[in-house]
């Protein structure tokens, strides 16, 4: 089933990105990490070790996003990923505070996993044009968003990992997503499409094996 935010744009090159995503999109929603939190039932070590990863990712998440804000070719684009650069930071701060207060974090480099996710993006914003190094980090906003809405209507037994369903499913982050997916149909007007639709592809991947490693605790 096609993304529901496709009614806000028809058939455009968000809906060939999430076409082609649509098989690992399908197994992320359907890996064990996301059901048993939805069914209240995965381990508090699984879950932090998620956490964790997830920190040292939105760090960098937070410096490409900037590195991206530098090539953005209007005022309203560059001023919106500037904002989600904040966001992490913000991000950080609420998952310390939320669900890792009192506990020590790891200070161990990240994951396999997460170390190739994050040079995908540096590779991608940096040596890329804008339109190729936001493909890069749009799945990540939009993966979130499926995954958030999705697991909203199941529910969760456990509150802890209902917060978290919460955080990713409400009206202000279906906006940003919205506006983010608004830019990338504007930004690839008369640009060839396969290379984006593969660079998303690839993000979409990444981000399932960022589950994939957190669920069985790799390094």
């Amino acid at each position: 089933m096609l993304a529901l935010l496709f009614l806000f744009f028809g058939a455009d090159l968000t809906d060939q990105m999430w076409d082609r995503a649509k098989p690992t999109y399908q197994k992320t929603i359907e890996h064990p990490f996301l059901v048993e939190l939805a069914e209240g039932t995965l381990s508090k070590e699984r879950f932090e070790r998620y956490l964790v990863e997830d920190i040292a990712y939105l760090k960098a998440y937070r410096e490409v996003l900037l590195s991206l804000a530098s090539k953005a070719p209007n005022a309203e684009w560059k001023q919106f990923l500037i904002q989600g650069s904040e966001d992490c930071a913000k991000e950080v701060d609420h998952i310390h505070s939320t669900y890792l207060s009192g506990t020590k974090s790891s200070s161990k480099s990240p994951s396999k996993a997460n170390s190739a996710y994050i040079a995908f993006l540096r590779k991608n914003v940096n040596q890329g044009n804008f339109t190729e190094g936001l493909a890069a980090v749009l799945p990540c906003y939009w993966i979130y968003w499926e995954v958030g809405r999705t697991l909203k209507m199941r529910g969760s037994k456990n509150t802890t990992y209902q917060r978290w369903i919460d955080y990713y499913s409400d009206d202000a982050y279906r906006d940003t997503v919205t506006m983010i997916l608004k830019m990338m149909n504007q930004a690839a007007k008369d640009q060839p499409s396969e290379k984006l639709i593969q660079i998303f592809a690839s993000g979409a991947n990444h981000e399932y094996l960022f589950w994939d490693s957190a669920y069985y605790l790799r390094r």
